[in-house]
């Protein structure tokens, strides 16, 4: 790990109740054309922590390698079929397609059920603990075997930690704002470090 280099001055703290004011817009690795907001009534994403402030912004993702794994198990279920049948004769039965996409289903619900959520000064994921933004002592960019996505890992000094898609977070902007915030105030004048992939990734150079 590389001790971080000193970026540009973050924005001041936002207050933990009314998140004012609120952070400029971060820098991304990417942009969109629409966030991809959900109506929060179907959305999935961590509750406000206990002792923290609301929540002020939310979103809620899709775990790429567990869609993957479903329709890779429902095109099993197809192969399966053609076998038995030395053909696609099965295809005429819809119920034997209904067996084979509901095999698919387990992982996708497990997949939709990751979702994300942030305070002026914390940021939680359903999957792991939350952070205090303002409080961080290791900010990483990961990338896993089976997935190039870059995924963000930030540990704060209270043993509490959170690792979210990079590019879903950065996709809803106010949410992605006061993420980054923390975390810049965190390497610039808190006790943060960040390595050398994240420096250059979050340009926090």
């Amino acid at each position: 790990m590389t001790e971080h280099a000193r970026p540009h001055s973050p924005a001041r703290k936002p207050d933990p109740i009314t998140g004012l004011p609120r952070p400029p817009r971060a820098p991304v690795v990417m942009t969109w054309r629409s966030e991809g907001r959900t109506r929060r009534t179907f959305a999935r994403f961590p509750p406000a922590p206990p002792g923290e402030g609301p929540i002020l912004e939310w979103c809620h993702g899709m775990d790429p390698a567990l869609l993957k794994a479903g329709l890779f198990v429902s095109g099993l279920g197809v192969l399966h079929y053609c076998w038995l049948d030395w053909g696609f004769e099965w295809a005429r039965t819809w119920w034997l397609w209904a067996i084979a996409a509901a095999a698919g289903v387990p992982f996708y619900l497990r997949g939709r059920s990751e979702g994300y959520s942030a305070g002026a000064d914390w940021f939680a994921s359903s999957r792991t603990t939350y952070v205090r933004l303002y409080e961080l002592v290791r900010i990483d960019i990961e990338t896993g075997a089976e997935d190039s996505e870059p995924w963000l890992v930030l540990t704060d000094g209270y043993g509490g930690s959170a690792r979210a898609p990079l590019h879903r977070i950065q996709r809803t902007r106010a949410l992605w704002d006061l993420v980054y915030n923390g975390i810049a105030h965190s390497v610039h004048r808190g006790p943060g470090a960040a390595t050398t992939r994240a420096l250059d990734v979050l340009k926090l150079r």
